[in-house]
């Protein structure tokens, strides 16, 4: 398979991301703070702008209809000004009569003030007042903003006001980070972005590395679709709240689960994602799952010897650890999900393969006997007896390795692994018959009987994920209903 990483560009350029100042958190520099810069608007972006708000509206989740067209054919470019754009118009919705707009991207410390002249003002309040479903609200009727709107533009207010009475006042935050995540998945030839060599607009400068066989193929910038999606749910007001406060709302939740898993399904690893996902949901056991099947996906021998080999442009860092490093964060991750959830068998057999990656082999024998007793499912069996065998092999107690690899070899008659196990723990001990043997019955597997998935081995770095389509129908499903048409 062929694995995709998420770098971010470590120069001082980077200027977009998806924090809790970009949520509306804005502050004032403090004393002896530098001004903030000052982005002026450009001619168009209203207007583009206006479409994007249209294309939330029309998008029809999960479908690569016309509007996830339109959306992916913009370029970069275009996408870093409406992260910009799309943060003003947010805050316009939460607050009408805000004259000063200000977008600020986790981790920089002076945010960028956005200076709209005033038509662009007035026609952005406008678009606040559809986009809020705001229209009956006085400071929109006073500004008459009904009647500078197109019929669609109206329809959208009258959805966003009736997912307002429902108590839901995020019509066009949820839509739009679905609309930028189905880009994303859907049109993966969107995201790449090439030649984008424009002046930092507020944008992050993502770079994507491409590896297949622990070599790197490709390296090359990103479409910023997911820092669009994650910055709009930073905005989300959970029912019942008066603020922005995401990690309280089962929506966001879902999107951050199913999309990681999605991500780590298709090998295309984005740390920046599940590290956002965390700050929001820092004790969710099913996002620290995800979280530490990266980190030991990480620690793997195919991204450490793309990481190793890897030529990089000046100035760009991969952020991955040596295997070590990764496998201690694993090890956390999975240690704190366990305490969450203690009966959580799948994280308890990855929790002890990681152990025994880190030498501590009779810890790790003890996770993997116990998390034997909490899987049902044959696959996450045949890894648990799998990694056993390797435990038992590590602890001298050859019998019981034995037992384990035959457990495992049962489990997946048709697989490689448990007999080529098998064969190597007899050499080691000097049993030559036993090793001819197991090979023996490794060469009688006929191969025109075997398909390329007989032994689950190959997909343990995707397993974890094996539910990510069924997470996304459940994300998306109640947002297919009452959209534009």
């Amino acid at each position: 398979m062929t694995a995709r990483l998420g770098l971010p560009a470590v120069w001082c350029a980077c200027l977009l991301g998806a924090g809790p100042a970009a949520a509306g958190q804005l502050r004032a520099p403090g004393p002896g703070a530098q001004p903030p810069i000052i982005e002026q608007v450009g001619t168009g972006r209203i207007e583009r702008l206006e479409r994007w708000l249209k294309a939330t509206a029309r998008h029809a989740p999960g479908e690569d209809d016309e509007s996830l067209a339109e959306i992916a054919g913009w370029s970069n470019a275009w996408l870093k000004e409406l992260w910009i754009d799309a943060n003003a118009l947010i805050q316009t919705t939460r607050s009408l009569t805000m004259n000063r707009l200000t977008v600020r991207p986790e981790g920089q410390r002076v945010g960028t003030q956005i200076r709209y002249a005033s038509p662009q003002l007035h026609r952005l309040r406008v678009l606040a007042c559809a986009a809020g479903g705001a229209l009956v609200e006085a400071e929109c009727t006073a500004m008459g903003a009904g009647d500078e709107l197109d019929p669609e533009l109206r329809t959208l207010a009258e959805l966003s006001h009736a997912a307002k009475r429902r108590g839901d006042d995020n019509y066009t935050i949820r839509r739009g980070a679905i609309l930028h995540a189905d880009v994303a998945m859907l049109a993966p030839a969107s995201m790449v972005a090439p030649g984008d060599v424009t002046r930092p607009t507020g944008g992050l400068e993502r770079f994507r590395m491409e590896i297949s066989d622990g070599q790197e193929i490709d390296l090359r910038q990103s479409a910023v679709h997911w820092e669009l999606a994650r910055m709009l749910l930073d905005f989300v007001r959970p029912r019942g709240k008066d603020r922005a406060d995401p990690g309280h709302d089962e929506m966001v939740r879902q999107w951050y689960r199913a999309t990681a898993a999605w991500m780590q399904l298709h090998e295309d690893h984005d740390k920046l994602h599940l590290d956002r996902a965390r700050a929001i949901f820092p004790d969710d056991p099913d996002i620290l799952f995800l979280s530490a099947c990266q980190r030991e996906t990480y620690a793997g021998l195919p991204i450490q010897a793309a990481v190793r080999s890897a030529i990089l442009p000046t100035g760009v860092v991969l952020d991955v650890g040596s295997e070590r490093v990764e496998l201690r964060v694993a090890e956390a991750m999975f240690r704190r999900v366990l305490e969450l959830r203690p009966g959580y068998g799948e994280a308890r057999m990855r929790y002890g393969r990681v152990l025994g990656g880190l030498g501590k082999h009779a810890e790790a024998a003890v996770e993997l006997r116990r998390a034997a007793g909490d899987l049902t499912d044959s696959q996450s069996l045949y890894y648990a007896s799998l990694f056993l065998g390797a435990e038992e092999e590590a602890l001298g107690n050859r019998d019981a390795a034995r037992v384990a690899y035959e457990q495992a070899a049962s489990l997946s008659p048709m697989a490689q692994s448990p007999l080529l196990a098998l064969s190597q723990l007899a050499r080691r001990y000097g049993d030559r018959n036993g090793a001819l043997r197991a090979i023996e019955r490794l060469f009688a597997l006929r191969a025109e009987d075997r398909e390329a998935d007989d032994d689950p081995w190959w997909w343990y770095y995707v397993a974890q994920a094996r539910d990510a389509e069924d997470l996304l129908e459940t994300m998306w499903r109640p947002y297919r209903a009452e959209r534009l048409q």
